[in-house]
Order: C-alpha cells, then structure tokens, then sequence
C-alpha cells in the first residue's frame, strides 16, 4: 500500500507540473503577441545621497508615479529601495505597468522632460541608469496577501543560455515554475514576477525574478523552503532532469533585498 501511495503521489506531481506548462503556453503566447507593456527602470546615487533619496521617494517622488496610475499612463507600478549600499547592483528600481502597449508612449513623452519620472532637482543626486523592456511571463499570488509596505522583496537577475527565449520558457515552465509554486503553498510567498527582457542583446541580463515575501519571518525562511520543495519534487524524473542540467541553463546575476517605496496618505 505504501508503494502504491508513492506512485499515486509520483504521479499526481508529474501531471502537475505538465498541467502547469500547458496553461502557461496560452499566456506566454499572449503576453507577448503585443510590444512590451513593462519597463524596469534601476537608478543610481552616491552612497552619501542614499538618505536623500530616499526621503525624497517618499515626500514626492513616489506620488508623481502615483498620479501617473490615477491618470491613466501606467495600471500599476513598485518602487523598491535596495536595503543596502552596493556598488555592484542599485540603490533603487521602478517596476512600470502598462495596460496596453500604446501607453507606452506617455511614457516616452514623460522621460522628454523628467527622465525615469524624476524632478530636475532629483536629478542632480540620483541617475537612471538602466531602462528594461520587458514582458511579465509568469505572476501569481498567495490566497491571502499582507498589506503593501510590509513585505521583503528578493530580486534575482538571470542571464540564460539557451538560442531562444521559447527553449527558456519551457525549461522555467518545467523547473522554475513548481518550485515557485510550491513556495506560495508553503506559505512564504505573497505575490512572484518573472520578467523577461524582450530586446536582450548586450544587456547585462535577460531575466528579473521579483519574490514578494510575506514579511522578515517568511524571507529568513527561504532557503530551508527550497530545500524542503526541491526535495519532494526530486521524485518526478522531468524535473530532476531538468535540476541536473540547470547550471548550463542560466547564470544567476547579483541579487538585491528591497523595500516598496509608498506614496505618504
């Protein structure tokens, strides 16, 4: 019985996770049948003005993103703070949502003047340094969310191997995909983002995962999830195939610890 049991289990996974890849193969193809309707945008201080900036964010900065949303040009949009000074990474990424591809183009005409979204005045102690195109392949969230400002977030970049961005989704599709849903089940995740750059070439990576953990209890928890996750999706053949051949897959980029930047009530 109890190796019955194990198949039955073995099996039910196994037709998770194709269940999961046929689902995602009819959003993939959507999301990106129109331009890129997501721009990642990182900016850079000197550590002295880290302060300044983000005092700035708060008292305004954030608020013109804000009035962009209830505007029109952007359906949504996060700024996060890197928690830590970091010459190898940023000290602030904007996360920029479009509802449709032609929204792009109010964008463009804000950046004629206030390049990133920023004031004159902001711009003579931080620089945009970087603007991505990029399309949201995969998001989900956990059936219960914690309040906006309360949460870790974990950016990992990522450069991949593979000729084509097809080859990529369906190795993420195969393994990427039921781990991060085994975290959301574990109870750890919030909300998750993968972006992916639709116009890559000589950029220093292809990939941003953006992991919204439900608060510092949850993140200090990560690594011992992986591990438990990894470890029961180990008996489905697909995904320990895929595990095994990950390193000639993708190459993990420096990471980032942020907090979301709120507009003041």
């Amino acid at each position: 019985m109890l190796v019955r049991a194990r198949c039955f289990a073995v099996l039910a996974l196994s037709c998770l996770v194709m269940s999961l890849a046929h689902a995602q193969e009819a959003a993939d193809t959507e999301e990106r049948n129109s331009g890129p309707r997501n721009l990642v945008i990182t900016y850079r201080c000197a550590p002295p003005k880290r302060p300044l900036l983000r005092s700035y964010m708060l008292k305004q900065g954030v608020q013109r993103f804000e009035k962009w949303k209830q505007d029109g040009v952007l359906a949504d949009y996060r700024i996060l703070f890197n928690r830590y000074n970091d010459a190898e990474t940023y000290d602030m990424m904007a996360i920029l949502n479009f509802g449709k591809y032609s929204d792009v183009e109010k964008w463009a005409a804000i950046e004629t003047e206030s390049p990133g979204g920023l004031t004159e005045d902001a711009l003579a102690f931080v620089t945009p340094l970087n603007t991505y195109s990029m399309d949201v392949i995969w998001h989900g969230s956990a059936p219960s969310v914690p309040p906006r400002g309360h949460t870790v977030f974990f950016l990992i970049p990522y450069d991949y191997y593979p000729h084509t961005i097809e080859e990529y989704i369906k190795y993420a599709n195969g393994y990427v995909i039921p781990q991060i849903k085994g975290w959301v089940s574990e109870g750890i995740i919030a909300n998750y983002g993968i972006y992916v750059s639709r116009y890559p070439t000589s950029r220093p990576w292809k990939v941003l995962f953006v992991l919204e953990y439900k608060d510092a209890e949850s993140f200090g928890a990560r690594e011992r999830t992986m591990a438990k996750v990894r470890a029961g999706l180990k008996s489905n053949p697909d995904w320990k195939a895929l595990s095994d051949s990950k390193l000639n897959m993708r190459v993990e980029k420096e990471t980032v610890v942020a907090d979301e930047l709120l507009p003041s009530k």
